[in-house]
């Protein structure tokens, strides 16, 4: 980083110059497809910058094309769709690592930054949920698709785990395609050099340990031929109800209990179904 970065940074675009980087003040988000990125594939990204082999910026609502993506054998198949999203139902910071091949979708939810609820748009199944070795359970929650625990367990060893921790142990980090994402609700201040500076530290040790341990990952369910493919059960994970429909349901719920506690108060009892 160069010292443009030591007092705070007002012009992003001549700071990712300055560091031989590129500079879009409006893009498309990282990840274009459904699943758990469905609301940050319907918005935009704003002040995206990028290096060689990652990208940072800000997912906001709005009205774009989001596109589907789902495999058939050895055919791609892409669906656009027009969505229009509220502008403030999306506000996600994301930094965005490559890795050296496609992988199996595996999502680390941060347990510090949830609430009642998890801080993540779409829920994973709890069926998906896998348990690791250490303390690692108390700062994450690891879900992975049925049948590639196995896979899990390849990647995320005791020494990624420790940087997991160490690094991002506030944050949600995705592993998706050959992408390693790390997201915050509400975004990063990309004007502050500190963010900056905790980047390039994830970069140069998470970033780098996911590299060199999925650098040799197999898929021996993946499509023959494809030597870098992932199987069809691996490559998204299934997912929950959206957050706002268990809200819905909570809210519905008390609706029945309120009610039904009015007509016992009234009549004395609550009729039958």
């Amino acid at each position: 980083m160069t010292d443009t970065a030591r007092n705070r940074i007002e012009d992003l675009a001549a700071f990712a110059a300055a560091n031989g980087w590129t500079y879009q003040a409006a893009a498309e988000p990282p990840a274009l497809s459904g699943d758990m990125w469905e609301y940050a594939t319907a918005g935009n990204v704003q002040d995206r910058i990028a290096g060689a082999d990652w990208e940072v910026g800000r997912i906001v609502g709005g009205a774009r094309k989001a596109e589907s993506v789902r495999q058939s054998g050895i055919v791609t198949i892409r669906t656009s769709v027009s969505i229009n999203v509220p502008v403030k139902s999306i506000n996600l910071g994301y930094l965005a690592i490559r890795l050296p091949r496609q992988l199996p979708h595996f999502v680390l939810d941060a347990r510090s930054n949830n609430g009642i609820l998890s801080s993540l748009q779409h829920q994973p199944r709890r069926n998906q949920r896998l348990s690791l070795e250490g303390d690692f359970d108390t700062h994450f929650h690891l879900f992975a698709p049925k049948g590639y625990e196995r896979d899990a367990l390849y990647v995320f060893t005791p020494d990624l785990m420790a940087l997991l921790i160490d690094e991002t142990g506030d944050l949600d980090v995705e592993v998706r395609d050959d992408m390693l994402i790390v997201y915050r609700p509400g975004g990063f201040d990309l004007h502050d050099p500190a963010v900056w500076e905790r980047f390039a530290r994830i970069r140069a040790t998470v970033g780098a340990k996911a590299w060199t341990q999925t650098d040799g990952y197999s898929d021996d369910r993946a499509v023959p031929g494809l030597s870098a493919s992932v199987g069809p059960e691996g490559r998204r994970l299934k997912r929950s109800l959206p957050r706002w429909a268990w809200i819905a349901i909570g809210i519905a719920g008390a609706a029945v209990l309120v009610t039904a506690g009015v007509l016992f108060a009234v009549f004395g009892a609550v009729p039958s179904a």
